[in-house]
């Protein structure tokens, strides 16, 4: 199984504020549930990460609750970036953001504020390493990052 981190950082920002919504106990929808199997890479996939609360709904299928480990990972009970850094919530990434470590090849999660709020991997980058290109899965366009944006691009170890 995927880490937490990359596979909520699969889901579009949407459906991690549906997520947020219904809060840490609450009931995936449909749409939750086929937006986790995606992420965490096809149909079926996602069931580590969401299981039956053991009640059923009125018509009859169970009804499904985030993982308690995904759940405290989402909602601040764990850390919220891959590497146990703390983001700085009120001004996102600082100016000048050293990615000078990053390479081609390298899985890393977009962070604003203190959010996960995608994943991707990096494709290219400048000499200074002051712009990165992210490519993402799907049909999400590559995207380009410049240090001073309020995205940091954190490696995922």
């Amino acid at each position: 199984m995927a880490d937490i981190a990359a596979v909520l950082g699969r889901l579009t920002p949407e459906e991690l504020d549906e997520l947020r919504a219904i809060g840490p106990q609450g009931h995936l929808t449909r749409q939750l549930v086929d937006a986790l199997d995606r992420a965490a890479g096809g149909s079926g996939s996602g069931r580590g990460y969401y299981v039956p609360t053991g009640s059923v709904s009125a018509t009859g299928g169970p009804h499904l609750v985030l993982r308690s480990d995904v759940s405290a990972w989402l909602f601040g009970a764990a850390p919220q970036i891959p590497h146990g850094e703390a983001a700085d919530s009120a001004s996102g990434a600082s100016a000048g953001t050293d990615w000078s470590e990053l390479r081609p090849g390298d899985r890393v999660s977009i962070v604003r504020g203190n959010r996960v709020t995608a994943s991707g991997i990096v494709d290219a980058m400048t000499e200074d390493a002051s712009t990165v290109w992210v490519l993402f899965e799907g049909v999400a366009p590559r995207r380009m990052f410049h240090r001073d944006d309020p995205d940091e691009l954190r490696p995922v170890r």
